[in-house]
């Protein structure tokens, strides 16, 4: 009977998902790319934590860095150390390896009125966004995955703000949020979020297991 409900645990979280009790522990990105934000790090974890909230049933959670640590100076030891420090499962460091959008202009003619054609500047924007995560389980301190992973989004729009770069922007305001090179960037973090959810299953998954034999 006990390895009948080990078995039957086992295929609930294979079909499931992980468990709603497994906590991801999201640090701030790295910035690999020179934009110069300093809010960028912080700002794509958040987005990281609510996208995991909002698609799965894993418990994210903003993990802060200490005074003085940046990220690209962590190694698997502090990494480690600091999931055990916010008491979680999983922990993911991220770095943005690319972002960028190219645009391309030309003039279109718009509606007609009283005779006069009117202009409209037309553009065409592709975006790409590259994402690095790593992710760690922490009770076993092992490495469950080493991410690399594209966004791209392409779009055609009559004349507005166009982000070509990160450079200083707000990558949380809606203005970026809306644009090419952010949506772009919102589908490389809903690719990293399923592939947390994934490693996470097979954790939850394999944890279960062993506490039931």
């Amino acid at each position: 009977m006990k390895q009948i409900a080990v078995f039957v645990m086992a295929v609930a979280c294979a079909f499931a998902g992980a468990a709603p009790d497994v906590k991801v522990g999201v640090l701030p990105f790295a910035d690999a790319t020179a934009s110069g934000g300093a809010t960028l790090g912080e700002s794509m974890s958040r987005a990281t934590q609510a996208e995991i909230t909002h698609s799965t049933q894993l418990e994210g959670r903003v993990v802060p860095l200490p005074a003085g640590l940046r990220p690209d100076q962590l190694d698997s030891e502090k990494i480690l150390g600091l999931g055990r420090d916010s008491h979680v499962d999983l922990i993911v460091l991220g770095t943005v390896l690319d972002a960028h959008a190219e645009q391309s202009s030309h003039s279109g003619s718009g509606p007609s009125i009283f005779g006069q054609s009117l202009g409209a500047g037309l553009h065409s924007t592709k975006a790409t966004v590259t994402l690095q995560a790593d992710i760690y389980d922490v009770a076993s301190g092992k490495k469950l995955d080493s991410l690399r992973l594209t966004g791209a989004q392409s779009d055609r729009k009559v004349s507005g703000n166009v982000f070509t770069s990160l450079g200083s922007v707000d990558t949380s305001s809606p203005a970026f949020q809306t644009s090419t090179l952010g949506k772009a960037m919102q589908k490389a973090i809903a690719d990293l979020v399923r592939r947390v959810d994934a490693d996470a299953s097979r954790t939850n998954t394999t944890a279960s297991a062993a506490v039931s034999q």
